[in-house]
């Protein structure tokens, strides 16, 4: 099965650039209620996944003055998703989503083009 019934396009998911200031990330997270989200840079090519965590550590080792002058592509990231080609197989899919909440997906030219998320995963083979 192609993985493309399952992806979320880009532009249905939350993402964040990694030039923006880290206030204004923070802000977006809470808004958007999800523990971590998707980083591109502006040419549109993933760049990696910043979660709660990050934030967390982050405001933990940093003076606020510190932190007002940082953008998302200067925090210390742990969460390390690994991501998938549009083309991957489903059985690809099934060992990174045991391992993350979702699963960035690139096209052929390595552009951030999606997520495809554990819950729809598990929810197509459970209906199975």
């Amino acid at each position: 099965m192609n993985i493309s019934f399952f992806l979320k396009p880009k532009v249905e998911v939350s993402y964040l650039y990694d030039d923006c200031p880290v206030r204004k990330a923070l802000d977006d997270m809470l808004k958007s209620g999800f523990t971590a989200i998707p980083v591109i840079d502006h040419k549109g090519y993933y760049v990696g996944t910043i979660g709660e965590g990050d934030f967390l550590r982050l405001l933990l080792r940093k003076k606020p003055e510190e932190i007002d002058r940082m953008t998302v592509g200067q925090v210390e990231r742990r969460v390390k998703h690994r991501t998938v080609s549009i083309d991957a197989r489903m059985e690809d899919l099934v060992d990174l989503v045991t391992e993350q909440n979702f699963v960035p997906v690139a096209d052929g030219r390595d552009m951030f083009i999606g997520i495809v998320t554990r819950h729809d995963i598990i929810a197509h083979w459970k209906a199975k």
